[in-house]
C-alpha cells in the first residue's frame, strides 16, 4: 500500500533494485472439504534452494502443511505463473503447536526448491542488529491501493516501500492522539509498523507521526515477503511479513484494509537462527563463526482480537490472496 501523494512508480522502482532480487512470489493450492483453492504470496530466497516465508503460507488446513500441493516459487517484476516447483514446505514448529496464533510471533515457514536458483544472490540474514527505530523496507507481491482507498487492486506486482520499525510486542507505545497502545500479550518477536498519514498526524497509531518519503504498508499477498534494513551500506533481511491490524471503531471505521492508521506485523528472524540453520544450513558454518566472533486471494480472513489496554485491534494474516492462476 502506497502513499496517496506518491507515484506507484517509486515503489515498483524500489522493488526492482538488485538488493531485493531475492524476493519472489509463491503459488500453491490448498484442498479441504470445501474444495481446492489457489493462492499467491511472497517469499525470500535465503540460499539457492531455500525460501523463507510465513508459516500461514505453508500451513495448509492444519497449520502443519496438510492439503498443500503444487507449491512453486517464481521471480520477476510481476506474477508470471512460471516458477520452480517445491519439494518440501515446512512451517516452524511453534506455528503448528500454537494453532496458528499470530500474536505468538512464530509465523515462519521454509520452502525447499526442486532445483537451485543460481542467477540471483540470496538475501543476507541479520541476527544481531537492534531493530527498534530503524527504517525498514518491506517487499512483496501483494495487493495495492493508497492510504486513502485501502486495498483495491489485484496481487501480483512486486513493490517495495519503507516504514519505521516502531515497536515490538509487549511494549506500550503512544498513538498520534496521545492515547497509549498496550501491546502486552504479543510476543516481542513481532515487529510493528504503522501507516502514517501525510497531513493528519493524529491518525498515527504508534511511533513517529511523520511518514517517510516512501511510506508503505503490506497488504494481502505480501505475506512471507521480506523486511530489510541497511547496515553500513549492506542490505540485510531481518523479518517476514505476517499480518495487518487496525484500531477499533470509531478510531478506525474500515477494519484492517491497509489504509492510513492501520498497522502491520512482521516476525523478526533474529530469534530463529538455530531453526533456520538446522533445517537449511543457512548461514553456512563459517559465516556463523564469524557472526559470533564479531559479537564477542479472495482473502481468507480470520478475526482475532487482543486486549490492548483501552485499545482492541482487528487482525488478519496478510497472505494467501486467492489468485486466478491463469492470469492474476
Amino acid at each position: 500500500m502506497i502513499r496517496g501523494d506518491v507515484s506507484d512508480s517509486f515503489y515498483t522502482g524500489l522493488a526492482a533494485q538488485s538488493v531485493y532480487d531475492s524476493v519472489g512470489f509463491l503459488t500453491w493450492e490448498v484442498t479441504s472439504d470445501e474444495g481446492t483453492s489457489g493462492y499467491i504470496a511472497s517469499g525470500t530466497l535465503i540460499s539457492p534452494e531455500w525460501v523463507l516465508t510465513a508459516g500461514h503460507v505453508v500451513g495448509g488446513t492444519n497449520n502443519s502443511g496438510a492439503g498443500v500441493s503444487g507449491m512453486s516459487f517464481g521471480m520477476g517484476p510481476t506474477y508470471s505463473g512460471i516458477g520452480i516447483s517445491a519439494t518440501r514446505w515446512i512451517p516452524y514448529g511453534g506455528w503448528s503447536s500454537s494453532g496458528g496464533n499470530l500474536w505468538a510471533g512464530v509465523d515462519l515457514g521454509l520452502v525447499r526448491l526442486s532445483e537451485p536458483i543460481t542467477n540471483v544472490t540470496p538475501a543476507l540474514l541479520d541476527f544481531s542488529t537492534p531493530l527498534l527505530g530503524l527504517l525498514g523496507t518491506n517487499v512483496g507481491y501483494g495487493r495495492s491501493g493508497t492510504g486513502l482507498t485501502g486495498m483495491n487492486t489485484d496481487p501480483g506486482t512486486k513493490r517495495a516501500g519503507q516504514n519505521m520499525i516502531d515497536a515490538r510486542g509487549g511494549m506500550v507505545t503512544t498513538m498520534g492522539s496521545g492515547t497509549l497502545l498496550n501491546l502486552n500479550g504479543i510476543s516481542p518477536t513481532v515487529l510493528f509498523q504503522d501507516f502514517d498519514h501525510p497531513t493528519n498526524l493524529v491518525a498515527s497509531s504508534m511511533g513517529s507521526v511523520t511518514p517517510v518519503a516512501q511510506e508503505y504498508l503490506i497488504a494481502s499477498g505480501d505475506s512471507g515477503g521480506g523486511l530489510f534494513i541497511n547496515v553500513g551500506g549492506v542490505t540485510k533481511l531481518v523479518g517476514v511479513n505476517s499480518f495487518l491490524a487496525s484500531l477499533p471503531y470509531p478510531l478506525d471505521t474500515t477494519g484492517a484494509n491497509a489504509d492510513y492508521g492501520d498497522l502491520a506485523g512482521s516476525v523478526s528472524v533474529q530469534s530463529f537462527e538455530n531453526w533456520i540453520f538446522t533445517v537449511t544450513g543457512v548461514p553456512e558454518p563459517s559465516v556463523v563463526s564469524l557472526l559470533f566472533f564479531g559479537l564477542g486471494g479472495l482473502v481468507l480472513m480470520r478475526r482475532r482480537f487482543v486486549n490492548s489496554s483501552r485499545v482492541w485491534m482487528w487482525v488478519k494474516p496478510e497472505s494467501r490472496d486467492s489468485a486466478d492462476m491463469e492470469g492474476s
